[in-house]
């Protein structure tokens, strides 16, 4: 029995199953990316991680090693408490070869778009009101990314939650849409193609596999022990809203913005080198850093390998799509 879907983005994108791995920021590495891609979904390289051009550049041939299929890399135009090396970025991937570039936050400038058309680039956008994805078709964006209020990171400051924005999203655009925020099994990926979606974007599920390079105690810990109330938003008050894992941490900055402290008072704990030292050397999720975190943590229970989380939702889609079949 087969259980491969094709739609407009496994088409244009070149790939085996509508799953495209969610890019997060220090974890989104070769390891996890190439893993994803062998295993027939789109991995999404975070460009973010790297301070220098020529880092990523090592980090794209690392991807190499592993797969010979397509991946991406994200380029997120955010606030930041540094300013990346944006166009360097977009160089090396044009060097490298890289055919599939996404973005977030703001629309990139012409001059950047202008580098992705160049290059030859298919132009993925994330986002999270209607309104901004229209903006980016217009702009000449390939695929929308309509990112849900479910979802881990950054959703917006509008709250419009996963079911309505791939909706509208649908409605409004010409170009194929991929659903993002709180999907993390088979059952919801379903509902996600029934709306109209031609694919589906998973971060947090695959934050929770053997191949994502955070230590092995942190992610058990966060497989074994939240449920859909254990993540909080943080940093609405600096208009930047991001979901996080509802650590000690996390409700520490929350009071202390609560208290309309400026943004310094808490960047030292929303920081990258927090981040990395609870990702990657002590583990100690309450009171070393943040970790974003989906809602979709309350449906996701295990740790398991790639090719099987891959494999496990695309079983579990077609059988719930078959079995509504008149």
């Amino acid at each position: 029995m087969s259980y491969a879907i094709q739609t407009k983005v496994t088409e244009m994108l070149g790939i085996e199953y509508p799953i495209i791995q969610g890019c997060m920021q220090w974890i989104a590495r070769a390891c996890l990316v190439g893993a994803v891609s062998e295993a027939g979904g789109l991995g999404v390289l975070s460009s973010s991680t790297h301070r220098t051009a020529e880092d990523l550049r090592a980090e794209i041939r690392k991807v190499k090693k592993i797969t010979s299929k397509p991946f991406a890399v994200n380029i997120t135009l955010l606030p930041s408490l540094y300013v990346p090396d944006y166009d360097g970025f977009i160089r090396v991937c044009g060097e490298e070869g890289v055919k599939i570039i996404e973005t977030a936050g703001r629309i990139p400038s012409d001059a950047m778009i202008a580098k992705f058309k160049e290059y030859g680039m298919i132009w993925s956008h994330k986002c999270t009101i209607t309104k901004h994805a229209q903006k980016a078709e217009k702009a000449g964006c390939d695929l929308i990314v309509a990112d849900g209020f479910e979802c881990a990171g950054h959703p917006g400051e509008n709250d419009i939650g996963t079911m309505v924005l791939t909706t509208r999203c649908v409605e409004q655009l010409h170009v194929p849409v991929i659903t993002a925020g709180g999907v993390g099994t088979g059952r919801q990926m379903a509902a996600a193609l029934m709306l109209g979606a031609q694919g589906v974007y998973m971060g947090t599920r695959f934050l929770l596999s053997e191949e994502c390079p955070v230590l092995d105690s942190l992610k058990r810990h966060l497989a074994e022990n939240t449920n859909e109330l254990d993540t909080i938003l943080l940093l609405r008050s600096y208009v930047n809203t991001t979901r996080a894992y509802k650590s000690e941490m996390a409700k520490s900055v929350l009071a202390r913005e609560k208290q309309g402290l400026p943004f310094d008072a808490v960047a030292e704990d929303m920081s990258g080198i927090k981040a990395q030292e609870l990702f990657f050397e002590n583990g100690d999720y309450d009171h070393c850093g943040t970790i974003c975190l989906g809602q979709v943590t309350g449906v996701i229970h295990d740790v398991l390998p790639v090719r099987q989380i891959i494999e496990d939702t695309m079983r579990e889609c077609v059988e719930t799509i078959r079995s509504f079949q008149v």
